[in-house]
């Protein structure tokens, strides 16, 4: 998983050393190992090998020191170191689901559901390997035999998982990222694959049954057996195991038994029976192989085209979400217990450091709030003076303004009343002196 030459992972950061260099002094050795420490690439390479020697302890404690027996039933060193291990894992994971704010934008990722299903059955594995037998009266240690089995088997996948987790170290390579997001995409195209495989597969299995089987075959014994036939034979005839002779026998398949007659005899198959179970598996060979297969092959390659046109781009967004995922923590597991203590600790003081300074400063806040409010008080009362002072002028600017525009009407007013006046009286005396000639 080399990283790409051409576009590191962001190595530390040498401003800081070039700087001290340019300017005359000399950086402290403890300032420069803390900027590599802490720089993305040595982070991602530290935890990829903290993750493979986990890997490595883990099969070498479930293989040698996990049974069900003596010393290899109780915890010791090895059982105790694991646990702890594997508990700094599920406190990481924690740690990342409360920085993104809220667990559902955690699990939307697909690499975080799969280490949820992943931690979830190592657990129930380390559990059942460890519930005790009933007591028999003696001092022994002894696992219960069936919880041994299951959890034998638990182990076994999440053994298998995490070994697959490490795909999720390709991301950081430019060629190799856009084919682990290809192998995302391509698992949907096979969930509807499998949907239409499943139809195919039960069908032709329940035909299987139907041609080969009796009313009088389905016992109390045998009726699990020719129910896991039906899936049995088409399964692995996918695989290219046809199961003719077993199928095209007149005595009977394994798994679709021929029930003995009343009389204790048993008996055969017709050739008739026989021959149509034999057209059957070509007709399912047909469907599967010619057709559904080149079908998943054809979403497949439509997948790697849509995902190689744009490789460029997905890996600059894998390789930042890379370094976004590098930056929650300083240490990988089991260390990060170290900053995450670490961190409890400045955080604590850091808390009472920020109450004592809220109290200095609801102090000067007080102060500074009562000299604020006398003088808004003192700003809005002299607002409120000139504007009483704007006002009061004003209105008497207006009763001026009035009382000038009234008395010129008034004025008019009686120039043309004493107008109206002269007029009547010069018409009465015209009419007297027009009466007094007739």
């Amino acid at each position: 998983m080399p990283l790409a030459s051409d576009e590191p992972l962001v190595t530390f950061n040498r401003s800081l050393i070039n700087k001290g260099a340019t300017c005359g002094f000399k950086v402290k050795w403890t300032r420069q190992f803390k900027a590599f420490c802490t720089s993305p690439s040595v982070k991602f390479w530290m935890e990829v090998a903290m993750y493979l020697l986990f890997i490595v302890y883990q099969s070498y404690v479930i293989l040698t020191k996990v049974g069900r027996e003596g010393d290899n039933c109780t915890l010791n060193t090895q059982k105790v170191i694991l646990l702890v291990w594997f508990g700094m894992l599920l406190i990481d994971e924690f740690i990342q689901a409360v920085n993104l704010g809220h667990f559902s934008v955690w699990f939307n990722v697909i690499w975080n559901k799969i280490d949820a299903v992943m931690y979830m059955i190592n657990i129930m594995g380390l559990i059942l390997v460890h519930i005790p037998a009933k007591s028999e009266g003696g001092t022994e240690c002894k696992i219960d035999d069936d919880n041994y089995d299951v959890g034998r088997v638990l182990l076994s996948i999440s053994s298998i998982l995490f070994i697959l987790r490490l795909i999720h170290m390709f991301i950081s390579d430019k060629y190799l990222g856009p084919t682990v997001l290809m192998i995302n995409k391509m698992l949907k195209d096979f969930k509807v694959f499998l949907t239409m495989l499943m139809m195919v597969l039960i069908a032709f299995g329940v035909g299987y049954a139907v041609v080969l089987t009796e009313p009088s075959d389905f016992t109390k014994e045998k009726t699990p057996t020719i129910i896991g036939g039906i899936f049995f034979y088409t399964f692995f005839q996918m695989y290219g195991e046809l199961f003719v002779d077993d199928l095209g026998s007149e005595d009977g398949a394994e798994y679709f038994p021929i029930t003995q007659t009343e009389e204790g005899g048993t008996r055969k198959r017709s050739s008739f029976r026989t021959g149509v179970v034999i057209a059957l598996v070509g007709i399912y060979m047909g469907v599967v192989v010619l057709m559904l297969v080149n079908i998943l092959i054809a979403m497949f390659s439509d997948t790697y085209s849509k995902i190689k046109q744009r490789q460029e781009v997905i890996f600059k967004f894998q390789r930042l979400e890379l370094l976004m995922e590098m930056e929650e923590s300083y240490l990988p597991p089991p260390f990060s217990i170290i900053h995450f203590v670490v961190g409890l600790i400045i955080d604590k003081k850091q808390a009472k450091r920020d109450q004592s300074n809220r109290h200095a400063h609801a102090q000067d806040n007080k102060w500074f709030d009562t000299v604020i409010r006398s003088a808004v008080i003192d700003c809005l009362e002299d607002y409120l003076k000139n504007k009483r002072q704007k006002e009061g002028t004003e209105v008497q600017t207006l009763l001026q303004t009035n009382t000038r525009y009234l008395k010129e009407k008034v004025q008019q007013l009686q120039i043309y009343m004493e107008t109206m006046n002269f007029n009547m009286q010069s018409g009465f005396g015209e009419l007297r002196s027009f009466i007094n000639t007739e």
